[in-house]
Parts: structure tokens; C-alpha cells; sequence
């Protein structure tokens, strides 16, 4: 009962987010039994439902919402991820799962956070946004077939790693930043462009061509062909010294590694003390997920309000209700 009440007040809290917006329908995907006007059981009914510009909402489950098939512009919001382990964000601390992710035709200016996705993401439309979600397999980007894309935004995610799979398709204007990769890495090669700044590769290399490349942290491999790099750390001996770039610097050095004995998000945040990644980025600030103008957020929460306290005691006939609420941004 008390997650389902937070839940439903939150819904409340992002509609004044979007009262100004201009016919926008709050579509919400709940698989727990709950039934009524714009209620759906899988994220793909939500989205056949829905016109272009209307916001998904899915809600907390311990049941996943199932694979989607995008082909409208409309704004998926989740609760965001690991809420048990970074405690105080959300009163109820299950997330909201997807299982494999398509951006097709029609979907150009699609965006997605806050989610957890169990089966990958495929991009086959331009201006697509993936924020604050954990992806626990690869986001493929110019895949044979699909028409050329550009601008694709992958930013503040927890993700497995990023990879090109067209040889004659062009994805162009890839922008990854402040992302946490632990996993495969990105193999970003061959007809490809953009940036990649402050991420924090901690499992698998990095082979990108033709991207502006600054203030990351790579823990595996790396082989940058063309575009610019400078400011990065290395855990290896790969990087040009000469362009502001360290190496053999351990994670122990940089990461504060905890709490507990299985990595998440927080693990990567910036020790305190002596540290070679603070400071020592382009302009001096922090290199990795956590520094720059836009810093990762822990757990992916989206930028919406939240409930993060729900209490309520029975006293005779009254029932006392404890509300904490916050923005996000």
C-alpha cells in the first residue's frame, strides 16, 4: 500500500511538471494489477497509445515492462536504479526494467531515462536521447539496413558498453558524457563522429575514430584514430603524456571503490585526498563521470520530482500521513 500510494503521488508531482507543456498526455505503464484511464501493463501498449510528444511514465515493479519498439517521439521516464544501494532517493525502491529498446523510423527526438534496460538499445533515428538509465547490454548505433543517423545523446548512463555494426551506414554527432562504462567499452570505428568526455571506462577498451576525446578515465585499452584527446587518465601506458594525459594510474587511486564488495554507481565517484583526477581536467576541472558542468547523478534520477520519505500511523481515526519530497534536476 505505501508503495503504491508514493507511486501514485509522484505521478501527481510530475504532472505540474508538465502543465505548461502543450498537449502532452502522461501515459503510465504499471504491471501490478492497477487499472483505469491511461494505465497500461507494457511499455509497448503505453506507446502505441500514445501521440507524439506524450511522456511514458513507468512505474516502479518488480516485474519487467517488456521489449519496445519506438517509432514516435515521445519521453520515457523511469524512478531510476540501484535505489536500495543509494538509499534516501526514492521512498520505493524498485526500479522500472525494459527489455530490448528500438529506436526506428519515427521515432527522431525520442528520449529515454531513469530506467534499467536488460536487452540492449538499437538506434536507427537521429536526435535520440538515452539518459540516466542503467543498460545492462550494448547500445548499437548505425546498423545496416537503417537509414544514416546523427546526434545521438548518451549521457549520465550506468551502461555495458556502446558499439557501430553498419559498414556503409554513417552515425554521426555521437555525444557520450558523463557515462559510466563497466563492461565491453565502445567500438565506435568506422563511419563515425563525436565526443566522448568524461566517462569512466572501467571494463573493456575503447576504439573510436574521429571523436574529440577529454577528461576520461579509461581502465582498459585505448586506440583513438583521428579527432583530439587530451586530459585523460589511463590505467595502462597508451595515452601521449605530452597532451595533458596520465598513465598507470590505478582505479584504487582515483575511485573511493565502496561501500560493500559488488561495484555500483557510487564506486566511481572521486576519492577524497590526493587524487590525479581532480582538477587535473581541461580548465582544471574533475576528470570522469562526476566532474564537468553536468556530473553524473547517482541512481539515474530523472528530472522530476521525487518522493523520498512516506510514513503513516493510524491514531484512533486519524490517519497521519509523513511526506519528503524534492526537485531534481
Amino acid at each position: 500500500m505505501n508503495n503504491l500510494f508514493a507511486t501514485g503521488l509522484g505521478l501527481a508531482l510530475l504532472s505540474v511538471t508538465v502543465l505548461s507543456a502543450p498537449a502532452q498526455t502522461i501515459r503510465r505503464v504499471n504491471n501490478t494489477g492497477l487499472t483505469g484511464t491511461n494505465i497500461y501493463a507494457t511499455v509497448q501498449a503505453a506507446h502505441d497509445a500514445a501521440t507524439p510528444g506524450d511522456i511514458l511514465q513507468l512505474e516502479q515493479s518488480a516485474v519487467d515492462y517488456g521489449n519496445l519498439n519506438c517509432t514516435k517521439p515521445v519521453r520515457i521516464v523511469g524512478p531510476g536504479y540501484y535505489l536500495s544501494l543509494n538509499t534516501g532517493l526514492q521512498a520505493n525502491t524498485n526500479a522500472a526494467s525494459v527489455s530490448a529498446v528500438t529506436f526506428g523510423a519515427g521515432s527522431n527526438g525520442a528520449s529515454i531515462t531513469g530506467t534499467t534496460i536488460t536487452g540492449g538499445v538499437s538506434v536507427l533515428a537521429s536526435n535520440i536521447t538515452l539518459e540516466r538509465n542503467r543498460i545492462t547490454s550494448f547500445i548499437t548505433v548505425g546498423i545496416s539496413g537503417s537509414a544514416n543517423t546523427v546526434n545521438t545523446l548518451v549521457q549520465h548512463n550506468y551502461l555495458y558498453g556502446i558499439t557501430k555494426s553498419g559498414s556503409s551506414v554513417r552515425a554521426d554527432n555521437i555525444l557520450l558524457r558523463n557515462n559510466i562504462i563497466n563492461g565491453a567499452g565502445a567500438n565506435l570505428a568506422t563511419l563515425v563522429s563525436g565526443d566522448f568526455e568524461h566517462n569512466a571506462v572501467i571494463g573493456g577498451g575503447i576504439n573510436l575514430l574521429d571523436f574529440n576525446v577529454h577528461n576520461n578515465y579509461f581502465g582498459a585499452g585505448v586506440a583513438l584514430t583521428n579527432g583530439t584527446n587530451s586530459h585523460n587518465i589511463s590505467a595502462l601506458n597508451d595515452l601521449n603524456p605530452a597532451n595533458s594525459s596520465q598513465n598507470n594510474v590505478p582505479q584504487a587511486s582515483v575511485f573511493v571503490l565502496g561501500p560493500g564488495s559488488t561495484p555500483f554507481d557510487a564506486w566511481y565517484q572521486l576519492k577524497t585526498g590526493t587524487n590525479p583526477a581532480r582538477g587535473t581536467g581541461t580548465s582544471g576541472v574533475d576528470i570522469g563521470a562526476f566532474g564537468g558542468a553536468a556530473p553524473y547523478r547517482l541512481s539515474g534520477i530523472p528530472a522530476v520530482p521525487t518522493i523520498y520519505q512516506y510514513n503513516q500511523t493510524l491514531s484512533g481515526n486519524v490517519l497521519n500521513v509523513t511526506l519528503g519530497t524534492r526537485s531534481n534536476n
